[in-house]
């Protein structure tokens, strides 16, 4: 494949990336807050499942951030500046979450 074939092949994806991603990030957030904000089980056995589905769901979302900064995301690929600002703020808040979660579980 030519480099110019590479390239325009990344801008497709970059593009197509960022078609779903805003929703994949809204979407993602919402369920990980309703699951974690959940009854959490009494016993070792539930309580396991419980921590092992949300360092799933905080794996998937640090995915999304990752592939968020990959396709530049928010760029000038999407066109309306008010969403352009939403999916960056969505992203911040992400990474900020992420953080935290980070902080306290080293600690």
């Amino acid at each position: 494949m030519t480099q110019k074939n590479t390239q325009k092949l990344e801008n497709k994806t970059r593009k197509s990336i960022a078609t779903f991603l805003p929703e994949a990030i809204k979407t993602t957030l919402n369920s990980y807050h309703e699951f974690s904000s959940g009854i959490v089980p009494d016993d070792a056995k539930g309580f396991s499942a419980h921590h092992s589905a949300c360092k799933v769901a905080i794996a998937h979302i640090e995915l999304l951030i990752k592939l968020a900064r990959w396709a530049d995301l928010p760029d000038k690929t999407i066109e309306d500046e008010a969403e352009n600002d939403i999916l960056a703020q969505m992203i911040n808040s992400a990474q900020i979450e992420l953080e935290e979660y980070n902080n306290k579980n080293l600690t």
